[in-house]
């Protein structure tokens, strides 16, 4: 082999070096510039999370460190209605002092009330009542059809109950201590017969007031003419 030859090779080795290292230098060049933008891509998407951070952050609303004062306030108040409700309050000075105040009393409504009351004045004593006026009588009633208490039995009528009133008061006058039989034989009122039209006694008023003026018209032991009611005709004999 030649110098020649040799010269070449040396120069055709160096130049493999120079673009080896060239290729070298270029990666390098390369994967230098290559961490440099995935640092950027970082930090810009660090960038982001901080924006969408502080974006969030300013979007939300401040938390109230006063948050339970109206939880406070209204347990407040339901414990005090409670005990209120329990008349815990009715013993407490707060009661004492929220108690009306009685107005202090005037001077004169006090004079007036220390004076004793006035003594009342005595009534006339009011005299004894009368005792009222008593009567006895027996009598004989004879009835017509529409006159009060009528039994359905009676079927007279006025004229002729009046007719049969006046025979048995013509005979009653004749011989007034005959009155129980004639009572018998005319009489219409229920259970006269067997106690002779006895009435016994009673005060003054007390029979209607037709038949009242018809007994003091006449004196004790004697007969009434006919006296006329409601309830039909009446023939009475006083005996009081």
């Amino acid at each position: 082999m030649s110098k020649t030859s040799e010269k070449d090779r040396a120069k055709d080795d160096e130049d493999l070096d120079d673009e080896a290292g060239s290729t070298d230098e270029g990666n390098d060049d390369g994967e230098e510039e290559e961490a440099k933008a995935t640092a950027a891509r970082g930090r810009g998407h660090g960038h982001a999370h901080d924006d969408d951070d502080d974006a969030e952050d300013d979007g939300a609303e401040p938390e109230d460190p006063y948050w339970w004062a109206p939880h406070a306030v209204l347990s407040a108040l339901v414990l005090i209605g409670l005990l209120g409700f329990f008349g815990m309050f009715n013993k407490t000075p707060l009661a004492r002092l929220a108690a009306p105040v009685a107005p202090a009393p005037d001077e004169h409504e006090h004079a007036t009330a220390a004076a004793p009351p006035p003594a009342p004045t005595p009534r006339p004593a009011q005299s004894a009542q009368a005792p009222r006026e008593m009567f006895g009588a027996k009598h004989l009633l004879v009835m017509y059809k529409g006159s009060r208490r009528a039994p359905p039995t009676i079927e007279r009528t006025k004229d002729e109950a009046k007719a049969r009133a006046t025979e048995a008061m013509t005979k009653a006058k004749a011989d007034p201590s005959k009155f129980a039989d004639v009572v018998k034989e005319y009489s219409d009122e229920p259970g006269a017969d067997k106690r002779g039209g006895d009435l016994g006694k009673f005060p003054k008023g007390a029979m209607v007031p037709e038949f009242q003026a018809g007994l003091e018209k006449i004196k004790v032991g004697q007969v009434s003419d006919l006296v006329e009611t409601a309830f039909g005709y009446h023939v009475i004999l006083r005996t009081q």
